[in-house]
């Protein structure tokens, strides 16, 4: 809570596992009753509604696509945060793309050795 400021978006991914739930519900909760962060982007299966309550707010309810577990829908925690860095880098001006201006690093894997298990 000490690195949430005003302008801070703040995104959740909600367990299955009901008891490490409950504590994320009662974190984001305590989020609210302070006024801590900006918005928030909360990812999980049948998220209360109670979670994102002003129009800033986004819930990626996964509810729809069945029971998942922990280990299946951090697929779906990984596509959230992917798109969120990637149109931050754009809004930075950044090429997300074209990470180095000098070309050491790019989106294409270049040629490299593979190395024979002992």
């Amino acid at each position: 809570m000490s690195a949430v400021r005003e302008d801070t978006v703040v995104v959740a991914y909600l367990s299955s596992n009901p008891v490490v739930r409950a504590y994320e519900l009662d974190l984001l909760r305590e989020l609210d009753r302070k006024k801590l962060g900006a918005s928030r982007v909360v990812v999980g299966a049948s998220v209360p509604s109670d979670l994102a309550t002003r129009a800033e707010d986004l819930v990626v309810d996964v509810a729809a696509a069945g029971a998942l577990s922990d280990p299946e829908i951090v697929l779906v925690d990984v596509v959230v945060g992917q798109i969120l860095a990637f149109f931050r880098c754009l809004g930075a001006g950044l090429r997300p793309d074209s990470p180095s201006a000098g070309g050491v690093i790019n989106r294409v894997v270049e040629r490299f050795a593979i190395h024979a298990r002992p």
